[in-house]
């Protein structure tokens, strides 16, 4: 299953949407940015810079907006 670690105010709406445009499954958990507008400490156990978007597919994890829509169109665009 894809899961998509979304982030408030991050460029995650770009994955979600090439996920839709895929006609992909997946499941997102999102994350709301603390006072200080930084990632909460349950994003930093995905990513350590509390980088988002990230998705991970099966064992993969994959973090950057960029480097996830190649993943995507590589994997899944037939």
């Amino acid at each position: 299953m894809i899961t998509l670690h979304h982030l408030d105010q991050s460029r995650s709406l770009r994955i979600i949407w090439a996920l839709e445009e895929l006609g992909l499954e997946y499941q997102i958990k999102h994350y709301k940015r603390l006072p200080t507008f930084a990632a909460p400490p349950e994003l930093k156990a995905v990513h350590p810079l509390g980088k988002s978007p990230v998705l991970t597919d099966g064992d993969l994890t994959i973090a950057e907006s960029a480097v996830i829509l190649d993943y995507l169109q590589a994997t899944y665009d037939t």
